[in-house]
C-alpha cells in the first residue's frame, strides 16, 4: 500500500492580516465544511452564549462579530483536520469461481472501466488513477483529487485528497474484498463510482453474480440489532488485539419509534432531545448502551473505542472511530448510509513500524466488524 501523504491548506490565503465578518464570514460558516459544533465553541471563546446549536441561530451572532486571525485559523484547520482524516470502509463482490482471472482483467482494462466517471466542478485530478500490484499480490487502485475549498469566490484555497481503493481475494477464494481508503467527501463519491465501474464491468464479464457489491448499511438493521452490533466491536479480546474501553457515542432519537417510557432516568429526551453526543465519562448517559429495552427508540449512529495491541515489539493503544456515514439528505435521515472506520488515536511508535501496525490494526477491526456482523444477523 502506498503511502498517502498528509496535506496541509494551501497558503495562499494570509491568515495572519485577514479580519473577517458579515456576509463574507456567513457564506463559509453556513457551508458544509464548518459544523455547528464548531460555531458554537468560537461563540463560547468570544463570550457568547446560546441555548440553540442551529446554524439558522448562531451564523447570524457569529458573521456580526469580528473573528480575528486566529479565530478563523483554528476553525478552518479543525475542517481541514475533520476533512482529511482517512476512514475506511469495504464491500464485496461475489466470485461466480474462484479459478476466474479477475486480476489480470481489470489490470487490461482499467482505462476504458473508468472512462466514463466524471468529475463535479472545481475537481480534477492531482494524479490520474493507476492500477498496480502490491507486493501481497493484491490489485491496488490509488489516485488524488485537488479541490477547490472554502468558499472559493474569496479563499480560493486549494486541497489534495488521496484516495486508494485495493482489490483483493477472501471468502475462500470466492469473493474480492474492496477495501476503500478515503480522505474526504470528494474522494468517497469517487470511490464509490470506481467500485461501481468495476462492478459492471466484472458482471459484463461473468466475473462476478452481480454488478452490485455487499456492503454493511444502516437499513441492515433494526434500532437494536444496530446497537448490539456496535456493542459487539467491543468484544475484541485476543494476545495481539484486545478492547479497553468505549470512548464517546452519538445517538438520534427515532421520532417514528413511539412515545418514551415514562421513567425517570430517560423520558427527560422526550420533545427536548433529537441529537445527543455522550462523552465516555458521563456515566450517568453510558445506561443508553446498556439497557436493551430502550434500544428500539433511538438510532446509534457513531461509537470511538479504545483497542490494546501488541504486535511483536510494538505495543500500545489506539481509538477507532465507528460510524455510519454518506448521508446527503436531513441530518436524521441516514438511510442508505454505510458502516466505516477511521484510526483515530496511536502510540507513539517508531516511524518505520507506523505503516504495518496501522495495517494490522485494520486487519483486526475488519475481522471484528465481520464477526459481529454475522453474530447480530446470522
Amino acid at each position: 500500500m502506498s503511502t498517502l501523504s498528509k496535506q496541509t491548506p494551501a497558503k495562499q490565503f494570509d491568515y495572519e492580516r485577514a479580519i473577517l465578518w458579515g456576509d463574507r464570514l456567513r457564506v463559509l460558516l453556513n457551508s458544509e465544511h464548518i459544523s455547528s459544533g464548531e460555531i458554537t465553541e468560537t461563540l463560547k471563546e468570544k463570550g457568547i452564549f446560546i441555548g440553540s446549536t442551529n446554524k439558522s441561530d448562531t451564523v447570524p451572532l457569529l458573521s456580526a462579530s469580528l473573528l480575528t486571525p486566529a479565530e478563523f485559523k483554528r476553525l478552518v484547520e479543525k475542517s481541514f483536520s475533520r476533512e482529511s482524516g482517512k476512514k475506511y470502509s469495504s464491500c464485496n463482490f461475489k466470485l461466480t469461481s474462484s479459478g476466474d482471472d479477475w486480476r489480470s482483467e481489470i489490470l487490461n482494462n482499467f482505462d476504458s472501466t473508468i472512462e466514463g466517471i466524471k468529475l463535479e466542478d472545481d475537481r480534477e485530478f492531482a494524479s490520474d488513477p493507476s492500477i498496480s500490484v502490491d507486493p501481497d499480490g493484491n490489485v491496488l487502485i490509488s489516485y488524488s483529487l485537488r479541490v477547490l475549498d472554502f468558499s472559493k469566490d474569496w479563499i480560493e484555497q486549494e486541497v489534495v485528497y488521496p484516495g486508494e481503493i485495493l482489490l483483493k481475494q477472501s471468502g475462500s477464494g470466492l469473493e474480492i474484498e474492496v477495501n476503500r481508503f478515503r480522505t474526504s467527501k470528494d474522494t468517497n463519491k469517487l470511490n464509490d463510482a470506481i467500485t461501481g465501474a468495476i462492478g459492471k464491468f466484472y458482471k459484463s464479464k461473468g466475473i462476478t453474480s452481480s454488478e452490485q457489491p455487499e456492503s454493511i448499511f444502516f437499513d441492515d438493521f433494526t434500532n437494536s440489532e444496530r446497537i448490539r452490533f456496535f456493542l459487539q466491536l467491543t468484544s475484541v479480546n485476543t494476545p495481539d488485539f484486545s478492547f479497553k474501553e468505549i470512548g464517546n457515542f452519538e445517538i438520534i432519537r427515532d421520532q417514528e419509534a413511539g412515545a418514551l417510557p415514562k421513567e425517570q432516568r430517560i423520558e427527560w429526551m422526550e420533545g427536548y432531545v433529537n441529537k445527543i453526543q455522550i462523552r465516555g465519562s458521563d456515566l450517568g448517559k453510558i445506561f443508553l448502551l446498556h439497557e436493551p429495552s430502550y434500544y428500539q427508540y433511538y438510532f446509534l449512529i457513531k461509537m470511538t473505542a479504545t483497542y490494546a495491541f501488541k504486535f511483536g515489539a510494538n505495543t500500545g493503544d489506539c481509538g477507532v472511530e465507528f460510524s455510519f456515514s454518506g448521508k446527503t439528505s436531513r441530518d436524521d435521515n441516514f438511510s442508505g448510509t454505510t458502516f466505516d472506520f477511521s484510526i483515530e488515536r496511536l502510540s507513539r511508535l517508531e516511524e518505520g513500524s507506523k505503516n504495518q501496525v496501522r495495517k494490522a490494526i485494520i486487519q483486526k477491526i475488519q475481522e471484528a466488524r465481520d464477526a459481529a456482523f454475522k453474530h447480530v444477523k446470522p
